[in-house]
């Protein structure tokens, strides 16, 4: 295993040098705590654990994936810091609860203070995986953008109904939500250094930032253009001009603006209905980049031959995961520059 060659096929994919990546998803890692409180110790073990796995299959599956430990833990962490009550189900990661519910209530929401926000906790956490595993690379933490995580803040029908009718409110969730953010990842890249796996899903990053963006199929193109562009564009500058976009809604009616984002190299789509139809769309759209992480494996011989793409394959012992690797590197040959 050579992580540094990995790390080089994701360099020459998002400059276009190649053209596919290859992902196998096989390891059994057992059942993931949930990151609760009174199971953060039980979380952290099963995180070593599955490195120590993604490690030891690394030696003998020379696919694209680099082993990790995650700091993924919740949506919830920057509208937590922000006050909003979070909620901690027994079958899922915690997710937070509004806090705001009117523009009066904006009113009265601090900006956090980075070093007295629980979002500390966050960074204790991770800098735990560091000491205990200090040559792995580090999963970001689950970063929403600034609009999914003022829609957490904010309850869901007030804010889009202030959206329309008092939209410098917005902006001004958003411009707190975006503060707090820079500062934590500044922090954060400071401590960790700038490589990192992204938060969803994991492909590697030797810079910039990657997010969630999943309230804009909610929301039409020129509410994009107002609220949601200006930010992210902000952001990726902010961290070098590069981004990575997870999206799992259904958002169609967005891709010829998210294509005009500067810097952007990876768009992975989560949406489940069509997603064939889908991928085949966006793949002919972002012909030549960004490259295109569709939703699973089931969408490999969905792309346009001539789009930068992850391809996926699913394997449950050692020879399958061999051959399957054997047989997306084949595939792979089929895409080419148009």
């Amino acid at each position: 295993m050579n992580l540094n060659e990995r790390k080089q096929r994701w360099l020459d994919l998002y400059e276009g040098k190649k053209r596919t990546v290859v992902i196998i998803d096989h390891a059994d890692y057992g059942i993931r705590p949930f990151p609760v409180p009174g199971k953060m110790d039980a979380f952290f073990d099963w995180n070593i654990r599955r490195y120590l796995v993604m490690m030891e299959h690394a030696e003998w599956l020379d696919d694209d994936t680099i082993p990790y430990v995650t700091a993924g833990m919740g949506t919830d962490i920057f509208a937590g810091a922000f006050g909003c009550p979070v909620y901690y189900p027994d079958d899922s990661n915690p997710y937070a609860r509004p806090c705001v519910f009117n523009v009066n209530d904006l009113a009265k929401l601090k900006q956090p203070k980075l070093e007295n926000s629980s979002l500390m906790k966050v960074l204790e956490f991770g800098h735990k995986l560091h000491i205990t595993a200090p040559e792995a690379m580090i999963q970001l933490p689950d970063i929403q953008s600034p609009l999914d995580i003022a829609a957490l803040i904010w309850e869901k029908a007030d804010f889009f109904m202030t959206m329309l009718d008092e939209p410098q409110a917005i902006k001004d969730l958003l411009e707190m939500v975006y503060i707090l953010e820079t500062e934590f990842l500044d922090l954060w890249f400071k401590t960790f250094g700038r490589e990192f796996i992204a938060h969803y899903p994991h492909y590697y990053m030797p810079f910039g930032i990657t997010l969630s963006e999943d309230e804009i199929g909610s929301i039409n193109t020129e509410q994009f253009k107002e609220f949601v562009l200006p930010m992210i564009n902000k952001l990726s500058l902010h961290f070098g001009g590069k981004i990575g976009i997870h999206c799992c809604a259904n958002a169609r009616h967005q891709w010829e603006l998210i294509k005009t984002i500067p810097g952007l190299i990876l768009f992975n789509m989560g949406q489940q209905h069509d997603a064939n139809n889908m991928t085949r769309m966006i793949s002919e759209l972002y012909r030549n980049g960004p490259v295109i992480w569709a939703r699973s494996p089931e969408q490999n011989e969905c792309y346009d031959i001539h789009s930068l793409a992850v391809l996926q394959g699913h394997a449950e012992s050692k020879e399958q995961a061999l051959m399957e690797l054997k047989h997306l590197r084949e595939f792979s040959t089929r895409f080419k520059p148009g």
